[in-house]
């Protein structure tokens, strides 16, 4: 079966979310007399800038928003947190399994902290990108909830909305003295001794308005050794003049210091869920941000916006891992550090009959150096006819000054990223006639600068025997072949524009574009590797059409097809198959031996030569229908987008792997959203079935697995399914309101099995499917005093949501029954918490 065209099962689901509409439609014009009347129209920026909006229920394709009141009552940790339990096609990986950092999927496209994740979202601040230029990744740490006025969610490949909006984009409006007023002081604590606490404070006097939010949050975490605290704050100056002109200048600021210890083995977690592999894994975040945007209306049809930024942010980590080294001491008493040597202990074994170990412990009285060892391997390999290139080691010694002191239990992965941006938009907007028709046009110029220091080592490490970890345990001995100095700097231009013409009362059509020119260039700041200078340049325009009918009684029915890109971020330029080539290439230049050179980056730690990817170009079709009208709201759609040359990180291990080019993947699927309110009960339901799939055939790098081939390979068919992903996901959240001054919540989340990143072939057996509850409940005392409580998980469901393919646990516990390669990411246990807020 092939999926280069849109599959028969895609097109059967249309006419089925159509159908569903019709029949909501028709529930809904016969219980009008039981349902008190919502909030009819809703508006949003239709561009990343606030300008001009336009009426949700009028743009042709999906679009979901969220006020600051919801982040509030839902007590929601973070985006992420609400998004995954209450907003359509949203759902999280815990890779990292700490609360801040998750890898948040739209539609199968993933936005994430993450380096190692192809990020297919966009995301912007009050106009201004957060996608950060190494990685194009988000700190979602640094972005407070307290803070956040609305977000508004934009659905398919818009081009509007620039890099990365492959999937969507998340807009996020932060408040201000003329959208709140008042002040505000509000505090949680409960399970894992987490506490929260947030302060904010607003108002104007109609001219100027000042606001300023300070928000905390620390806790030890559910599992061991997980300690994290973050800080963040904002402050902002409004000015107004009346309807025609407004400038907002805001400062945000973050420190967080999170632990997230990744993803555990099966049989670890079969024994204790609290328990983590290897430790710590820390990542340290300090971010200052100054945005300035505005617009002013020189006349009833004619404005204009604009928003300029700058931001800087420094991030420290540090990773304590499993060693991939072996210490060996010969007969003569010369230790050394082989590299990599557990991958061949079996090979020599079975093929040479060499005990490599008894060696090590010099065993051998004639092996008394790294030379005599290299002699008796390839005469054995000689004498039985292999290639004695087959068993070749590596003398790790050789890099390190002499009488260093060795290890062989773990290392520590330290790096440090400095990354700088800056950036405008400046956008146009003209309403008029156009052959007796309305007509809007929006014309937009953008630019973003980036740059970026990364700078990494690894150190020998020892490793304590009970935690695992290798905290204070560093020998002070660090691998000079490992060391990495680089500069990366990203400079994208834009113009692009949207037009929607108003053919009729019921009928409107909008064509936009936009064009990207983006200039990647990489230098290497030590004076040893030349061969990661490089500089990349792409360009694309993106078109889109769409068009949207009022059929009238509040239902409107939309179809869209649009297009998006993304250039290559400066990770996956310099860490992809084709760089090992060059890497050899500047290797034998030197007279080193080329087949040294690993096949395999350890993110965020390495960095290679970058020969070019191709940038992935996003193509998506979008139908759908929404509408609602006393206490009743309803939607639903079906989308397909297709990624050419898309970039997948092909994984060798739980934190090493290769970027690499794919020929085509796809993400299809239909949406269903119901809501409504009978007296004092509100309600809703979310379904979505999210197909993401590869579409077409290739081979894909992931040596662990177990129908890996001789070179490590394993065979992805057209129609499998891409990891990470749940096709299935329901969401259903009841509110009951007993008296006006306390009312109780429930939200229920289903998210289906996932493939396991790793086992891109489908061969093995998938993360399980689960269901979690959670509870809120709050109790307003009077205008000043509300009390609140949640409950997350409340039949404490033992569950994962995220699997890959690793390596052999053995290696690190050495008595642990289970050796298998499978990791998971495990859910969060019943925790519980209680809080106040406090009106003054």
């Amino acid at each position: 079966m092939t999926h280069t065209n849109l599959p028969n099962r895609f097109f059967y689901k249309i006419p089925l979310s159509c159908a569903i509409a019709l029949i909501v439609s028709s529930v809904n014009a016969q219980a009008k007399d039981d349902r008190e009347a919502i909030e009819e129209v809703s508006v949003v920026a239709a561009t990343p800038l606030q300008g001009l909006t336009a009426d949700l229920s009028r743009l042709p394709y999906a679009v979901q928003r969220v006020i600051g009141q919801e982040l509030e009552e839902s007590a929601a940790l973070s985006i992420t947190d609400f998004a995954n339990n209450q907003m359509s096609s949203f759902s999280i990986n815990s890779a990292q399994n700490n609360p801040l950092q998750p890898d948040l999927q739209y539609r199968a496209f993933t936005v994430s902290p993450l380096l190692g994740l192809p990020q297919g979202l966009s995301v912007y601040s009050n106009g201004a990108r957060l996608n950060e230029p190494l990685g194009d990744a988000v700190n979602w740490d640094l972005i407070a909830t307290s803070a956040i006025a609305e977000m508004t969610v934009h659905g398919g490949a818009n081009p509007v909305f620039g890099q990365n909006s492959l999937g969507g984009s998340l807009a996020i409006v932060t408040k201000n003295g003329f959208n709140y007023q008042g002040n505000s002081l509000s505090a949680l604590a409960g399970s894992w001794d987490r506490k929260r606490a947030s302060f904010e404070s607003g108002g104007n006097n109609g001219e100027w308005g000042y606001y300023v939010n300070i928000d905390g949050f620390e806790e030890d975490g559910w599992r061991d050794l997980s300690e994290s605290e973050a800080t963040r704050w904002l402050g902002s100056v409004s000015w107004r003049n009346d309807d025609v002109s407004a400038a907002n200048l805001t400062y945000q600021g973050g420190d967080s210091d999170l632990t997230g210890n990744g993803a555990s083995p099966e049989g670890l977690l079969a024994i204790d869920r609290e328990a983590v592999f290897t430790a710590p894994d820390t990542t340290a975040n300090e971010m200052n941000m100054v945005t300035l945007d505005g617009y002013h209306f020189f006349n009833d049809n004619t404005q204009i916006a604009a928003v300029a930024y700058y931001r800087d942010i420094e991030t420290k980590s540090f990773n304590g891992d499993a060693s991939e080294f072996e210490e060996c001491t010969f007969a003569s008493g010369q230790e050394i550090l082989l590299e990599e040597a557990d991958e061949l202990e079996d090979l020599f074994e079975d093929e040479l009959g060499i005990d490599l170990d008894g060696i090590c412990e010099g065993g051998n009285p004639n092996i008394n150096d790294f030379d005599d060892l290299e002699e008796f391997i390839e005469d054995a390999a000689i004498a039985a006819g292999f290639d004695p290139e087959d068993f070749e080691l590596e003398n790790a010694s050789e890099d390190l000054p002499p009488g260093a002191e060795l290890s062989d239990e773990a290392i520590n992965n330290i790096s440090t990223r400095q990354q700088e941006s800056y950036g405008f938009d400046v956008q146009w907007t003209g309403t008029g006639e156009l052959s007796g028709m309305e007509n809007s046009l929006v014309v937009g110029l953008g630019y973003f600068s980036g740059d970026a220091d990364f700078e990494s080592a690894t150190e020998l490490a020892d490793l304590d025997p009970i935690t695992r970890s290798t905290e204070g345990l560093g020998t002070g001995v660090f691998l000079e072949d490992q060391e990495v100095d680089v500069n990366a700097t990203v400079e994208t231009s834009s113009l692009y524009l949207a037009n929607t013409l108003q053919i009729n009362e019921q009928l409107a059509l909008t064509l936009a574009g936009r064009f990207n020119r983006t200039e990647v260039v990489l230098r290497d700041q030590s004076g040893e590797r030349p061969e990661l200078n490089g500089d990349h340049r792409f360009s694309r325009f993106n078109p889109s059409v769409g068009i949207n009918y009022a059929a009238g009684d509040g239902q409107f029915w939309y179809a869209s097809y649009s297009e998006s890109s993304r250039a290559p971020t400066p990770i996956e330029l310099a860490c992809n198959e084709g760089v090992f080539e060059v890497a050899r290439q500047f290797a034998e230049a030197r007279g080193d031996d080329p087949d040294d050179i690993d096949f395999e980056c350890r993110l965020p730690n390495a960095f290679l030569a970058d020969p070019p990817l191709k940038q992935v170009v996003a193509k998506s079709l979008e139908v759908g229908v929404r509408g609602g009208e006393d206490g009743l709201r309803y939607s639903a759609g079906a989308f397909f987008t297709q990624n050419t040359d898309d970039i997948l990180f092909q994984s060798t291990g739980r934190a090493t792997g290769l970027f690499a080019n794919v020929d085509k993947t796809q993400r299809q699927g239909i949406e269903f959203s119901l809501s409504g309110q009978i007296q004092r009960a509100q309600w809703a339901v979310n379904y979505s079935w999210v197909d993401a799939t590869f579409a077409s055939d290739m081979m894909v790098l992931s040596p662990n697995h177990d129908f890996a081939d001789e070179e490590g390979e394993i065979a992805v068919r057209d129609g499998d399914r891409i990891p990470g992903i749940a096709d299935h996901q329901i969401k259903l959240w009841g509110q009951y309101r007993f008296t006006d001054a306390f009312n109780t919540s429930l939200e229920v989340v289903y998210n289906s099995s996932q493939v396991m990143r790793g086992d891109e072939s489908n061969q093995l057996d998938e993360v399980d499917g689960y269901t979690v509850v959670n509870f809120n409940a709050q109790y307003t005392i009077n205008n000043q005093i509300r009390l609140f409580a949640r409950v997350d998980n409340v039949f404490d469901t033992e569950y994962e949501n995220f699997g890959l393919i690793g390596e052999d646990p053995t290696e690190v516990i050495e008595d642990l029954d289970n050796d298998s390669a499978r990791f998971y990411g495990a859910g969060t246990p019943r925790a519980a918490w209680l809080g106040v807020q406090v009106h003054f």
